[in-house]
């Protein structure tokens, strides 16, 4: 056999290998997974790991340790679900028979003799003596004021105010709200009854003023939680509702008549009938409600006799009468030199001597 023809046996020989493996393997090469990605998804099991050793909740309230309130605790499998009350010192120990890796829930459920809502904690516990912490902390009330914030006249308006209850801890206290004191006229709603299940809660306070009215009222809102004696859990900043417009008071007296008598000790006594006249724009009857007294000459057996009541001198230990509007006769007995007369109104105070004749402005007060 010539050297050609076995060097051509040889070739034969040897290209049949890389036949089967082209076959098998397709001469493309694309036969199996070129990327990992097209590799087919297998999934496996987590598994949770175990350690021995106990697992621990505190729960604080107003900065306080809370005693004898439940607390849940559920492992990451979900297997089991443990309960205990929380010591004096605010704290509760868990102690399973081994404890699981990974992430923990522990809840405050809603019960009584608690103020607090279902509050609940997501922990993750990657060994033993770990401690999740429950704490109020403390809530805020947020008013949005309305616009307009004012009101144009004594028929007054109906102003809403957007109201947000916020509590940054993660035991939730409802609250109830309570609004301060308005004057005349002037009242709050708010809807619903209790808030505070959720970390952050928005809502709306409706302030009226009807009928009447004539101030500017300032009003704050407070959030009360549902404990035997209710305690405080948050206060809005002060709001006002601004008026523009002005209202005004004015107070006059109109001599009518002169008289004289004498006291028990041959002291002269001056009589002056008149007339007090209480006059109002733009304001309210109930409002504008004005204070008048006298001051004595140099007898102390002087009295302001009035429709609305006859106190003796203010310097001799008497009183005041009240006035709304309207015109009220009136009888001055004092001293020789007459007396005064003293009015106040909404910090405005004024005192004129008595006249013997004509007319007197005694105030004159806007607000």
């Amino acid at each position: 056999m010539s050297t050609k023809t076995k060097i051509f046996h040889y070739l034969i020989i040897l290209s049949i290998p890389v036949l089967i493996v082209c076959i098998s393997l397709g001469c493309n090469g694309k036969s199996s997974p070129s990327t990992p990605y097209d590799l087919p998804f297998s999934p496996t099991p987590t598994q949770i790991a175990h350690v021995y050793g106990p697992v621990m909740v505190s729960v604080i309230d107003k900065n306080l340790a809370v005693h004898g309130v439940t607390v849940l605790a559920i492992p990451p499998s979900g297997s089991a679900t443990y309960s205990g009350p929380t010591t004096t010192t605010g704290i509760v120990t868990f102690n399973p028979p081994y404890l699981e890796l990974g992430n923990w829930t522990f809840v405050v459920p809603q019960q009584n003799g608690f103020p607090f809502a279902p509050s609940t904690i997501t922990m993750p516990v990657s060994v033993a003596n770990e401690q999740a912490n429950f704490n109020s902390a403390g809530a805020t009330i947020q008013l949005t004021p309305p616009v307009p914030a004012a009101y144009s006249s004594t028929n007054g308006g109906v102003f809403v105010y957007g109201l947000t209850y916020n509590q940054p801890g993660n035991l939730l206290v409802p609250v109830k709200l309570a609004l301060s004191s308005m004057p005349n006229n002037w009242s709050g709603t708010s809807s619903p009854a209790t808030l505070g299940y959720s970390g952050s809660v928005t809502w709306a306070i409706t302030i009226t003023g009807a009928s009447c009215v004539d101030s500017s009222p300032s009003f704050s809102v407070t959030g009360v939680d549902m404990e035997p004696t209710p305690y405080p859990r948050a206060n809005s900043i002060p709001q006002t509702i601004a008026k523009n417009f002005t209202s005004t008071v004015t107070v006059s007296w109109n001599t009518t008549g002169l008289n004289t008598d004498f006291c028990n000790n041959g002291t002269v006594i001056g009589i002056v009938y008149g007339t007090l006249t209480v006059s109002a724009s733009n304001a309210c009857p109930s409002d504008a409600v004005v204070s008048v007294s006298m001051n004595a000459g140099n007898c102390c057996y002087s009295r302001f006799a009035t429709p609305n009541g006859s106190p003796s001198a203010a310097n001799c230990g008497g009183g005041s009468v009240n006035f709304g509007p309207g015109s009220y006769s009136c009888e001055i007995d004092s001293g020789a030199t007459w007396g005064q007369l003293n009015c106040s109104f909404l910090g405005h105070s004024n005192t004129v001597n008595v006249p013997t004749s004509g007319s007197v402005q005694i105030l004159s007060a806007t607000y």
